[in-house]
């Protein structure tokens, strides 16, 4: 049972890196028809129904309840689905496809810098040692062997715009834990997805009403709905649904370590349509995942030796005090 188990939450993880790693090459040939913004706004309106339909079959209708944090939530949704997705788009259109896989997979990095702002508590040395080797690693690709370049402006602002995404991905995952310990995962994702989408389907209207973004006819939407559906359903739902079964059958320190197969799984897309991996995008790749795996297994192996400390400390407590007698 326990075995069966395992392999199901391996499985999730897989399908989740492979669906994720798959959709960065899709949305971008979806550009060919839709910008960035009506691409995002078709690909959650499906997912968001998706979702909340699940919910409504798993968890019933009460689960549909905003429980008086309706203002959290949509704040949540919006920099979540809306802030990273809109970002990491628009980031999309001036970055390869596998460079911008490479920047999603640092977000167990992030995740770390934005517990210690959130907690106030310095991370170890090491682990902050980690999340410096992996950002260099995504320099080191974005800048094509210079990573310096990045600074200096010399890949434009797409890599920067797909890590401030990114950013704020790793804000909404955290929110999860710190504002709603009692949601289950699908219905924390369902709700803010859903008011997730509310905000960009009305950032998409006011932008392209205002002339900063192209009009979509409804031509443009059915030349680009496979990549619509691909998006919203593997890519989202189906990806979203990995997730939450390798977290939960795997914990999250080895749940996570399925992340650093996005990019790998974007590079072997775009080795298949032509694309030569040069040697900085080797490199980068090789330390980035390199960087988080031993951060994971460094993470893991701290808290075995904390709870054992621990563990030392409760069994000499409970010995007897000699009298002296």
């Amino acid at each position: 049972m326990a075995r069966s188990k395992t392999a199901g939450g391996v499985a999730g993880g897989v399908i989740n890196a492979v669906a994720g790693g798959g959709m960065f090459a899709v949305a971008k040939s979806g550009f060919d028809h839709l910008d960035p913004f009506h691409l995002v706004s078709a690909r959650f309106v499906v997912a968001a129904l998706v979702f909340v339909a699940l919910l409504a079959l798993k968890e019933g209708l009460g689960a549909l309840s905003f429980d008086g944090r309706l203002l959290r939530l949509w704040w949540l949704g919006t920099i979540g689905f809306a802030g990273f997705n809109l970002f990491v788009y628009v980031g999309l259109q001036t970055i390869p496809s596998q460079s911008s896989a490479l920047v999603i997979a640092t977000m167990p990095a992030l995740t770390v810098l934005a517990v210690w702002a959130r907690s106030r508590q310095r991370p170890h040395a090491a682990t902050l040692a980690f999340v410096a080797l992996a950002l260099f690693g995504v320099a080191l690709v974005l800048g094509n062997g210079n990573p310096v370049s990045v600074v200096t402006g010399g890949v434009g602002f797409g890599g920067l715009l797909t890590l401030v995404g990114a950013a704020g991905w790793v804000i909404y995952s955290t929110g999860a834990a710190a504002h709603f310990p009692d949601w289950s995962p699908l219905r924390y994702t369902s709700i803010t997805c859903l008011l997730g989408t509310v905000s960009i389907v009305v950032i998409t209207g006011f932008s392209s009403a205002m002339g900063w973004i192209p009009q979509a006819a409804a031509s443009d939407y059915t030349a680009s709905w496979w990549q619509i559906l691909y998006m919203a359903i593997p890519a989202s739902v189906i990806a979203m649904l990995g997730w939450f079964t390798a977290l939960r059958t795997l914990g999250p320190a080895n749940g996570a370590l399925f992340i650093n197969l996005v990019p790998v799984t974007a590079f072997v897309v775009q080795a298949f349509l032509g694309h030569v991996p040069t040697g900085p995008e080797i490199a980068g790749i090789c330390l980035v995942i390199g960087a988080l795996v031993a951060s994971n297994f460094h993470s893991r192996h701290r808290a075995a030796k904390d709870a054992g400390a621990a563990q030392q400390s409760t069994t000499t407590d409970d010995l007897p005090v000699p009298t002296g007698k």
